[in-house]
């Protein structure tokens, strides 16, 4: 039997990190979803996520924050060497492929669009409605 030489994680394991991204409004995992279409590992660490929301427009900075919780993610999983989002079928989908792909914040992404702002303040009142909607 021979040995794995691959460096990186196997799809199944991209998969596993990407089910760990949440949609902010309803609180389900993307895969759960079915907003994954497209997890492909090239066996050097290199790994392209693919993502189409339900809506074309989808608010930016939702489909910012499940872009980049997409690349933070698979990025750190072991012998991941660069991740590569795309957003498809969306209004917005070159900016934020982009940005996340660049592990850019949303208001360097949008500059002039926005106040600078980076997303935690959102990402904070989605989980406690989150919080609130489960108990």
């Amino acid at each position: 039997m021979c040995a794995d030489t691959s460096t990186g994680p196997d799809r199944a394991q991209v998969l596993a990190a990407l089910g760990r991204v949440r949609d902010p409004e309803l609180d389900e995992p993307i895969t759960d979803l079915g907003f994954v279409v497209e997890a492909d590992v090239d066996g050097d660490g290199r790994v392209t996520v693919g993502l189409r929301l339900p809506t074309f427009f989808c608010a930016p900075n939702f489909a910012y924050l499940m872009a980049g919780d997409a690349r933070r993610e698979v990025a750190a999983l072991p012998g991941v060497r660069e991740v590569t989002v795309r957003l498809v079928d969306h209004f917005v989908d070159d900016e934020v492929s982009t940005g996340a792909t660049e592990g850019r914040g949303f208001g360097s992404t949008f500059e002039g669009l926005t106040d600078g702002e980076d997303l935690e303040e959102l990402r904070r009142t989605f989980t406690r409605k989150a919080y609130l909607a489960r108990t």
